[in-house]
């Protein structure tokens, strides 16, 4: 279980290294993941060794947005103004994301 935190947060931080050294305005979590994800396809690290870890962080992940739902309640007149940009942003993102998931998923299906 430690090692499966080390090893996370180890690739978090290189991803934020990048972000903080090459000055590209993208999260520094995505290319965590981006390393994370070719260090297991590459089999640098096993996947067993990060998979127990990383199911707890999923399994109390909810506790993460609890703040964030928080911080929006006090937005609410803004909310109320653009409430249907919101929605459509929100559907159209949702469909892209599964749709482009699903084409990736297909993909990768085929290379196994």
């Amino acid at each position: 279980m430690f090692k499966g935190v080390l090893y996370i947060f180890l690739f978090l931080m290189l991803g934020e290294l990048i972000v903080y050294l090459v000055n590209i305005p993208i999260a520094g979590n995505i290319f965590g993941m981006i390393s994370i994800f070719i260090a297991l396809r590459l089999k640098v690290i096993k996947l067993h060794e990060v998979k127990t870890t990383s199911d707890l962080f999923i399994k109390y992940m909810v506790l993460f947005f609890v703040p964030y739902g928080v911080g929006l309640m006090t937005l609410f007149d803004i909310l109320k103004i653009h409430w249907l940009a919101i929605v459509a942003s929100t559907i159209i993102s949702t469909v892209l994301t599964l749709y482009i998931t699903g084409i990736i998923l297909q993909k990768f299906k085929k290379n196994a």
